[in-house]
């Protein structure tokens, strides 16, 4: 008992030790041994020993040094190859990239036989992974001109046991793909380290998650469950052509080495859950929900720092697969989420999005009544479905009536200072009354067609066809305009630079100031106001303030004119959209106050007299008299379709 308790003891402090402090106690105190022991234990010690050599003699060497040689002499090639094709109007490009590419597949190809084959290494091959992403990014950002053949090279990659056979391949487009194979290589590395590795080996699991996040992005850690590839993922996105060779001698091909050939592989094709892969053998199988657990929490531990609805939606996935159910789930987390929601407006955008989903009004009250202004308009799809779910409560039913109505008022204010930031003059006494004379015209009046032209040329701001040199010198180098020069550049951005990327996050808050979706905020409001109860008294009510500040909006013909100017300059196309969408909102709102209005007449006959002398002074322009917030019903209308 005492020996074996020393051995216990023993192992303990080794597995503490550095890997050289390990080799250094083996060959100065445990070597040593084995000339002192009897010459039977000393033999089998050898044995043992001598199995083990043999077992992995054949092994593959995972050499990273010689590897980033490798791909570094490749790299230089490629370069030099680009300079020679200037003269040599001759390029070996397509050639050079081929053979980088397979050298990376070949490459991989050994790190799976080490980690899977002979289950060593983990440490070693999950570095040598790292180093194979980081040499595909490489070769993708390589200065060799454009990245046509990169992008569109034909990759077939089979992965192969020792003797040869076919456990998996991957057949697709594009050599930046091959994060795919990868990810299906790391998920067999760490479920054959769940599965046989050491104490040690395992704590370093987590590490090696937030080294694969790190580079590759948290979303990767779901898809590394399934292989590289989530289950609802569009093919025709990735061109993915993955299948499974089989042989007749399928059991020695799908079988784990140390496993029981009697067992029966879990088949992703019969199995829903997406988490297996066919050649391996029971013992991986029941691994998987314990690496399922470990990239669970290491989202969840991300959440907790940075949380969004992409995550929270990534991390309920993962949690339904092993019974946990969404709404349980929240609970978990919404007193973390609560407590880090005011950090940052990501984060409170983030809470009310999660807090909305599930109808935690309270929660939704609090944190509108304390932090709101840390919302910015790019946060108002989340605004909008919290102040919805927030009026399903009646307590709360005011409180988002009055969250509407103040957000409809701010976005037609943003809309109204975009209209005048085109249209600068329309604020100008005279132009003002020339549109008060065009209203009341009639549409198909003679001359109105001409006078709507010209009052919008007047009102319309000067712009110069090229940009004088000194402005644009300015804008490069981040320096205000000089004096007088201010009306020089009126596109916000001359040179296109966020229309470059769209889907860049990093450019949201130029897009917010330069291209705000204003169409977007307008109706998801109108959308709210709609949707909830005694939401479209307010509507009404925002419609008679619109109308008074933005009165052309009550001619559809001076509106069409104004948009045709914007849809000149495709910096503008934002405005376009936002004036066709309020339009739109101020004719349904019209027909809407007509019909309400007809309904309230009295029984009595109506003055026909002072009915003509209105509509002679009028004109026709039956909607001048909506101009006015008194002659609007105020709370009389309430839910009308």
């Amino acid at each position: 008992m005492a020996s074996t308790s020393a051995s216990a003891k023993f192992l303990q402090l080794y597995e503490s030790l550095p890997a050289d402090a390990q080799y250094a106690l083996v060959e100065s105190s445990l070597a040593p041994l084995l000339d002192v022991v009897s010459k039977d234990k000393s033999n089998r010690t050898l044995a043992s020993a001598a199995r083990m050599h043999k077992k992995y003699a054949s092994m593959p060497s995972l050499n990273l040094k010689a590897m980033k040689l490798e791909i570094a002499s490749l790299l230089d090639e490629l370069a030099r190859d680009h300079k020679r094709s200037y003269v040599k109007e001759k390029s070996r490009k397509e050639e050079l990239l081929a053979e980088v590419i397979e050298s990376v597949i070949d490459w991989l190809n050994d790190i799976w036989r080490v980690v899977y084959e002979y289950g060593t290494n983990f440490s070693k091959a999950h570095a040598c992974l790292l180093y194979a992403a980081q040499a595909v990014e490489q070769i993708g950002n390589a200065r060799v001109g454009c990245k046509c053949s990169f992008m569109n090279m034909y990759i077939s990659v089979k992965i192969r046991r020792s003797s040869g056979k076919v456990v998996k391949s991957f057949h697709f487009t594009g050599a930046h793909n091959l994060e795919r194979v990868m990810l299906w290589i790391w998920r067999d590395l760490l479920v054959v380290m769940l599965a046989d590795g050491t104490k040690r080996q395992k704590s370093a699991i987590p590490d090696m998650l937030d080294d694969i996040r790190a580079n590759f992005g948290w979303n990767t850690l779901e898809r590394l469950l399934y292989g590289g590839q989530k289950p609802n993922d569009d093919e025709d996105d990735f061109d993915f052509d993955d299948d499974i060779d089989y042989d007749d001698d399928y059991s020695e091909d799908y079988t784990d080495t140390d496993g029981n050939s009697d067992c029966t592989a879990c088949s992703d094709a019969q199995c829903p859950c997406g988490f297996h892969a066919s050649h391996w053998s029971s013992k991986f199988n029941d691994v998987r929900t314990s690496l399922r657990d470990l990239v669970r929490i290491s989202l969840i531990s991300l959440f907790a720092t940075i949380p969004s609805p992409i995550l929270f939606a990534s991390i309920v996935d993962i949690s339904e697969a092993d019974g946990t159910d969404e709404d349980d789930l929240c609970e978990e987390l919404l007193p973390t989420l609560m407590r880090i929601a005011t950090y940052s407006p990501e984060n409170f955008a983030t809470a009310l999005h999660i807090c909305a989903l599930h109808s935690h009004t309270d929660n939704i009250n609090s944190l509108l009544a304390s932090h709101s202004h840390l919302l910015r308009p790019r946060d108002a799809p989340a605004y909008q479905l919290a102040t919805i779910i927030l009026a399903t409560e009646p307590s709360y039913q005011l409180n988002a009536l009055r969250i509407v109505e103040k957000e409809l008022l701010d976005t037609v204010h943003a809309i109204r200072a975009a209209v005048r930031n085109t249209f600068c003059h329309i604020d100008v006494q005279a132009n003002q009354t020339e549109l008060t004379e065009i209203m009341a015209l009639r549409l198909e009046a003679l001359g109105r067609r001409g006078r709507i032209d010209r009052w919008v040329g007047a009102v319309v701001s000067p712009t110069s066809d090229t940009a004088h040199p000194m402005a644009l010198a300015a804008l490069m180098m981040g320096l205000p305009l000089p004096p007088g020069m201010e009306g020089a550049m009126d596109d916000a951005d001359p040179l296109g630079y966020i229309d470059m990327d769209i889907q860049d996050p990093d450019l949201d808050d130029l897009w917010e100031e330069f291209r705000p979706n204003l169409k977007a905020r307008l109706d998801g409001w109108i959308e709210a106001g709609r949707t909830i109860k005694g939401g479209m008294s307010v509507l009404l009510k925002v419609y008679a303030v619109i109308v008074e500040m933005m009165p052309f909006l009550g001619a559809p013909d001076i509106v069409d004119e104004m948009t045709g100017r914007l849809s000149e300059k495709p910096s503008k196309v934002f405005l376009c959209d936002a004036l066709d969408a309020l339009w739109n909102f101020c004719r349904q709102q019209r027909r809407k106050f007509s019909k309400s209005k007809s309904k309230q007449k009295p029984p009595c006959a109506p003055n026909t007299s002072q009915a003509s002398s209105q509509s002679s002074n009028s004109a026709g322009a039956t909607f001048v008299t909506i101009n006015y917030p008194q002659s609007c019903p105020g709370g009389v209308v309430d839910d009308v379709d």
